[in-house]
Formats: structure tokens, sequence, C-alpha cells
């Protein structure tokens, strides 16, 4: 147990190891069953990738865009930005409009709101 006398070495000479590790344990488990925690976990999954985050960014700053337009700007066939914004919107982070024969993606508000909350609770929890 090589990470148990790692931690005790980083832990103060009076810490109870095996009462620490429980609550290591247990502050996973309460994350993980936190209300948003599958959703956020999409979320960053998602945006983890340079391609998709670049389409999620020029988003913000257009507002709507169409594949063909993402083709270009990314330099990447249409297959291959198909595939990104499948990702995103799995991760519930765009949505697609259609327009004609064209559809036009678009960031889904509620999903950037989560993100929001989530990133202005580490602001305010911080020590």
């Amino acid at each position: 147990m090589k990470q148990l006398q790692t931690l005790a070495e980083c832990k103060a000479k009076n810490t109870d190891i095996n009462q620490y590790v429980t609550d290591l344990k247990s502050l996973k488990t309460a994350i993980e069953q936190k209300k948003d925690f599958d959703a956020l976990n999409k979320i960053h999954k998602a945006l983890s990738d340079k391609s998709r985050l670049l389409i999620f960014e020029m988003l913000l700053e257009k507002g709507e865009m169409c594949i063909c337009e993402f083709s270009i700007a990314l330099e990447k066939t249409q297959p291959t930005i198909s595939h990104h914004i499948q990702q995103l919107e799995k991760a519930d982070l765009i949505e697609g409009i259609k327009s004609g024969k064209f559809i036009h993606y678009r960031i889904k508000k509620n999903t950037l709101e989560k993100l929001i909350h989530q990133l202005n609770y580490v602001i305010s929890s911080e020590k």
C-alpha cells in the first residue's frame, strides 16, 4: 500500500489515516451523487476536444452557424464537423434549428447556465 504510506507522509502526523481515507471516499461519492454531476461530466468531456471547443467558442461569438461555416473555419470535412456537432448535442450544449435545407446550430442557454453556476460555485468557495 504505497499510496497509504505516501498519504501518511503528506498529512500531519496526528491525522488518522484510515478515517481520512474514509472521508476522501465519502467526498468522492457525494460529488458523484450531485444532481448535475453526470451532465457536467458530459459537458467537460465534449469541450475537452480542441475542435469542439472551437465550435462552441465560435457559437458564443456568432450566435448561430451551420456546418458549412464550421468546415471552412476549421478546415475540416463535413463528416468530421458533423461528428463534433453530434458530440456537442449529446452533451446538451448546442441545438440545431432547421432553416430551409440547412441546420443552424446555437448554444443551449440552460446548459450554459449550469456551467456558469458550477464556475461561480468554484470561485465563491476558494479558500
